[in-house]
């Protein structure tokens, strides 16, 4: 026993004799990340969904009285998730068939009929959703998706089109 005791001994000294003569240096370095404003249609901004749905005015013979819709989320209502804070312009062109500020269009198959629609910010149909000064302005996206409701209007007519489907796209735009 007493010769593993001078064993460990001397090996303790060998050890703590050397780290006293070791000399030392350090240095540091830096981590960061920076977060750069990012929006994606949807839930989440590393998926985006390619289509926000159908808006459906629904089927009539004839429209004597404007016929007023609201999106619901799948269905026509814009969806978005953006970096908390940013400034986003969601702005929707004026559709496939020559609309306008004043009037959306949408066509039959063969485009030879069309019924006039628009879309709106509002509820009470006041505020035109479209492009450049027309589009919607959040000046500090919260840190929550949001949902905006496109409330959608098809305006009567007198004289009833030819039957069958009428349709459009329109296309929605973030800028942020």
């Amino acid at each position: 026993m007493p010769e593993r005791t001078l064993i460990l001994l001397a090996s303790l000294s060998l050890l703590f004799s050397a780290a006293l003569r070791a000399d030392i240096a350090t240095t540091s370095f830096t981590v960061n990340a920076t977060i750069t404003n990012g929006c994606a249609f949807g839930s989440s901004l590393s998926t985006s969904v390619t289509s926000l749905g159908t808006i459906n005015f629904g089927s009539f013979a004839s429209v004597p009285t404007n016929v007023d819709v609201v999106s619901a989320s799948g269905a026509g209502s814009v969806v978005v998730t953006c970096t908390p804070g940013a400034t986003v312009a969601i702005s929707m062109d004026y559709g496939l068939n020559g609309g306008s500020v004043t009037q959306r269009y949408m066509t039959n198959s063969g485009a030879t009929a069309s019924l006039a629609y628009q879309l709106y910010q509002d509820s009470a149909r006041t505020k035109v959703w479209g492009t450049g000064s027309q589009a919607m302005t959040v000046s500090s996206f919260p840190a929550t998706t949001q949902t905006y409701p496109v409330y959608a209007r098809l305006f009567s007519f007198t004289t009833s089109p030819t039957a069958g489907t009428y349709n459009d796209t329109v296309t929605v735009t973030l800028t942020y």
